[in-house]
């Protein structure tokens, strides 16, 4: 159970711990020690295996740009499903809701940004880069996407719907490295999505069923 109480800001709106609250129990700071703990994995994964994925990172402005637009079929395709009246999507809404306010809300965008730019480059780097990149080499460039993707979509298992999203999610950015070769777009991809993603759920409420209006 989280602690109740909103918490306090410094200057540059960066979160501060409110009162009582320690490290150990503030769930932000546990995000972001367990995203920052990914990047040590996968580089060691990396030379474990003998995969070298960072050196598939080319920084140039096609890049950037191939990023941005393949993030928005994602982006459109969140958006629309958050205004579907299902009930698997709105069992998913309620579950992913609240860790959203728990960990972001009231808290100004720097840790929206910190935790989006960990879990982009960081999961990328360990289930594109190191193991897709590892298991491409062992048996094939679809297997690799598809057993990363299924790896991927198995360690966000919140629920069975979770899971599907997790691995369609998986897919496409398993596809578009192996088409592009260039990881930093993927990182990309996923860490402008988890941006975007966030702020929508924080500014924006479910959608409405008839019973509601």
């Amino acid at each position: 159970m989280i602690a109740a109480g909103r918490p306090s800001h410094n200057h540059r709106g960066m979160p501060t711990l409110s009162k009582g609250k320690t490290p150990v129990t503030d769930p932000l700071i546990a995000a972001i020690v367990f995203q920052g703990l990914i990047f040590p994995l996968a580089i060691g994964l990396a030379f474990l295996l003998g995969v070298r994925p960072w050196t598939a990172m080319d920084a140039d402005l096609d890049a950037v740009l191939l990023a941005v637009l393949a993030t928005l079929p994602p982006l459109l395709g969140l958006w629309a499903l958050s205004r579907a009246r299902v009930p698997w999507m709105e069992e998913l809404d309620a579950l992913v809701r609240p860790m959203i306010d728990a960990l972001f809300r009231g808290r100004g965008p720097g840790p929206v940004v910190l935790i989006s730019l960990l879990a982009g480059f960081g999961e990328e780097l360990l289930f594109r880069g190191v193991l897709q990149g590892w298991l491409t080499g062992l048996a094939g460039p679809w297997v690799g996407v598809m057993v990363a993707a299924l790896v991927f979509g198995l360690l966000h298992c919140l629920s069975w719907t979770y899971f599907v999203f997790a691995v369609i999610f998986g897919l496409y950015l398993g596809v578009i490295y192996e088409l592009t070769g260039n990881l930093l777009i993927v990182c990309l991809i996923h860490a402008l999505y988890d941006w975007a993603a966030i702020h929508y759920l924080l500014r924006h409420a479910p959608a409405a069923t008839p019973d509601e209006h």
